[in-house]
C-alpha cells in the first residue's frame, strides 16, 4: 500500500465515525444563498442582509440574500424545498407561504416536512388600524363605535388568501363584529391602508410601522395578539381588551431559516449554531437599534413546534372562508 494513502484513509475513516463525509468535512467550502420572499427593498430584507453578515463572520464564507418574490412568498419556497438538500441555499420560510398559503392551496409542492428548521428570526404583532380622525383610540372603544354603526363594517385585510385575513377575522368574530372583508393586494401596507385614508374602509389589518410610513394620517388601535409585544408595549391587546384571539404566537408574522430536507444533519448542526449564536447576540441587537424588537428568536425544535401548532390552529379559519365562497 503506498504508505503517502494511509493519513487520508484514517482521516475519512475518523470522519465516518462521527457521522461526517469527507464531502463535508470543511463545510462550507463556498457561498451561501438565503433565498428571500420580499422584494430586496423591503424592511425585513435589510435585517436579513445584516444576519447573514454576521453570520459570514463566523463561516468565513459569503452569505448572498436573492429575493424570490411573487405568488404571497410560495415561488421563494418552492425553489428552497427543491434546490440541492447540501447546505448551500437557506430559505426564509414566512408563516404566510408555508402554513397559510399551504392551507389554501394543498397542492403546493412544498409542506412543513420539506423542511429542516434552523431557527425563527422574527415575530412581527399584527394591528388593528384606522384613520387618523377616527373616534375611537382602543380597541375597545372601536368596538363599541362598531355596535352603534347600521352597516357592516368594511374591513380592509392583505389579500384574500392570507394569514392577516386570518388573524383579522378571528379578532371581528371574537368581539362579535359584523364585518365585510375586502382584501387586496400588494401586503399590509397597500390599498388596505389607503382605503383607511379615502374613507372607502372603516378599520384594517396592520403592522406597526405604517405611522412611520403614514405619519400623521393612520394610527394602531391595538395589537391583535394576546400577548404583549416589545415593538409597540403601549398598544392595547385584543385579549386585554377582553377579545381574545386564542392563538399565541401564530398570530404573529412569524418567518425564519430553513434549508431543505434531506440536508446532511452535520451541515444543519453548523447553520444552527451560527445562526443561534447571532440571533441571541448582542452585536445583533446593537446593529438594528429599534429594529431588534421584532428579533424573536426561536431554536429549531421550538421553530419546528411553531409551524405544526401554526397550522393546526389557522386550518379551521381557511375551512370557514373556503366553505363560505
Amino acid at each position: 500500500m503506498n504508505h503517502k494513502l494511509i493519513p487520508t484513509l484514517l482521516g475519512a475513516a475518523a470522519l465516518s465515525i462521527l457521522g461526517l463525509t469527507p464531502a463535508f468535512a470543511e463545510y462550507p467550502e463556498k457561498p451561501i444563498t438565503i433565498i428571500y420572499p420580499w422584494p430586496a427593498g423591503d424592511p425585513t430584507t435589510a435585517i436579513m442582509r445584516t444576519i447573514g453578515e454576521m453570520a459570514t463572520e463566523k463561516l468565513g464564507q459569503p452569505i448572498v440574500v436573492n429575493s424570490i418574490t411573487g405568488a404571497g412568498g410560495t415561488k421563494a419556497l418552492t425553489a428552497g424545498a427543491t434546490a440541492d438538500a447540501d447546505g448551500y441555499t437557506i430559505v426564509s420560510n414566512w408563516v404566510a407561504a408555508q402554513v397559510g398559503a399551504k392551507l389554501f392551496n394543498p397542492d403546493l409542492p412544498f409542506d412543513n416536512d420539506s423542511f429542516v428548521p434552523i431557527g425563527n428570526v422574527y415575530g412581527i404583532p399584527f394591528t388593528i388600524t384606522v384613520a387618523i380622525d377616527h373616534p375611537a383610540n382602543t380597541i375597545s372603544e372601536f368596538v363599541e363605535w362598531a355596535r352603534t354603526q347600521d352597516a357592516p363594517l368594511n374591513y380592509g385585510v392583505c389579500a384574500p388568501q392570507s394569514v392577516p385575513r386570518l388573524i383579522g377575522e378571528q379578532f371581528m368574530q371574537s368581539a362579535a363584529l359584523d364585518y365585510n372583508p375586502i382584501p387586496f393586494g400588494g401586503g399590509c401596507g397597500g390599498e388596505n391602508i389607503t382605503g383607511l385614508l379615502n374613507g372607502s374602509l372603516d378599520v384594517s389589518v396592520g403592522i406597526v410601522p405604517l405611522t412611520n410610513v403614514f405619519k400623521g394620517q393612520i394610527k394602531h388601535l391595538g395589537l391583535i395578539t394576546d400577548d404583549p409585544h416589545p415593538l409597540a408595549p403601549d398598544l392595547q391587546t385584543a385579549k386585554d381588551s377582553g377579545y381574545p384571539i386564542g392563538w399565541g404566537s401564530a398570530v404573529l408574522g412569524w418567518g425564519g431559516l430553513a434549508v431543505p430536507a434531506g440536508t446532511p444533519d452535520d451541515v444543519v448542526a453548523v447553520l444552527q449554531e451560527t445562526f443561534g449564536e447571532v440571533l441571541q447576540g448582542d452585536a445583533l441587537k446593537e446593529s438594528l437599534g429599534g429594529q431588534a424588537a421584532i428579533i424573536n428568536y426561536l431554536g429549531p425544535d421550538d421553530f419546528q413546534d411553531l409551524w405544526g401548532s401554526s397550522s393546526s390552529l389557522l386550518a379551521p379559519a381557511v375551512d370557514a372562508i373556503l366553505m363560505s365562497q
